[in-house]
């Protein structure tokens, strides 16, 4: 284990002081894993990277689960790595297995913890966010999460190749996150346009789902996509993969997958 004063090992009997009432002040990260373990030994180390980097925003607490088998009981730990968020004495967010250091920092940061201790707020206007993001980067290059944030942001304020750029230049923490596989899907649907005609269905179904309308859109790319059935490379179907691939609905994702396969196969 790391030495630091932000990292400790945890037994039932300190529990209550060290969990319970330290994180009435501070909050405190508990991973409950065992020596045995795989997935433990993958996170526990950026777990504690992560314990030093932030200096004290958050404590992380380790708990050997085979040696403090009553603490695993107490929490109904039924799996490991298993890690909880402890606020105010009580817990307030957690996460099972060994998730990538971008979506930890992504965690800590939904629950108000921070380098520095509080979140950042970037601002709500899209121009200003991409200014406070780029100040922010330039600041520490080492964020990926922050990285993540600046593409994104870019995509939203319509500077589509410096958001291409910014989304291909993302560190290995962050690339295959999910927000930046929706980015790359979202920002390739848009290059599409450039090889469509006015007239062609797939664009005019591009056109539409971009512009917000979800459903109609989809729809008339599935119409696209029974016209050219039988193609080898039909972009229709390309762009009707794109256009899934873009979105955080798993719901319409799976509907539309069902009614692709339907139009395909039937």
């Amino acid at each position: 284990m790391t030495e630091s004063p932000h990292i400790q090992d945890i037994t039932t009997a300190s529990f209550l002081e060290a969990v319970v009432t330290r994180s009435q002040s501070t909050p405190v990260l508990v991973d409950f894993w065992a020596t045995w373990c795989g997935p433990c030994r993958a996170l526990g180390p950026v777990l504690e990277k992560l314990a030093v980097e932030y200096d004290g925003a958050f404590v992380l607490a380790k708990v050997d689960t085979d040696r403090e088998q009553a603490l695993a009981a107490q929490f109904q730990i039924r799996s490991i790595p298993t890690v909880m968020l402890f606020k105010d004495g009580k817990v307030v967010a957690g996460f099972p297995g060994a998730l990538p250091e971008g979506q930890i920092r992504r965690f800590l940061t939904q629950h108000g913890v921070a380098k520095g201790g509080a979140a950042e707020a970037w601002s709500d206007d899209p121009g200003t966010r991409v200014q406070q993001l780029r100040e922010a980067v330039a600041r520490d290059a080492s964020r990926g999460d922050w990285q993540l944030e600046l593409a994104l942001a870019l995509l939203a304020h319509g500077e589509l190749d410096a958001a291409r750029a910014a989304v291909e230049a993302l560190p290995g923490d962050v690339y295959g996150d999910a927000r930046a596989v929706r980015a790359r899907a979202r920002l390739s649907l848009l290059a599409r346009l450039d090889s469509l005609a006015a007239d062609d269905g797939v664009r005019a179904g591009v056109e539409t789902f971009l512009e917000g309308h979800t459903e109609a859109g989809l729809a008339q790319l599935l119409d696209a996509v029974r016209e050219q059935k039988g193609m080898d490379e039909s972009p229709a179907k390309a762009a009707l993969v794109d256009a899934m691939t873009s979105l955080d609905d798993e719901a319409v994702v799976r509907e539309t997958r069902r009614r692709m396969a339907a139009v395909l196969f039937a």
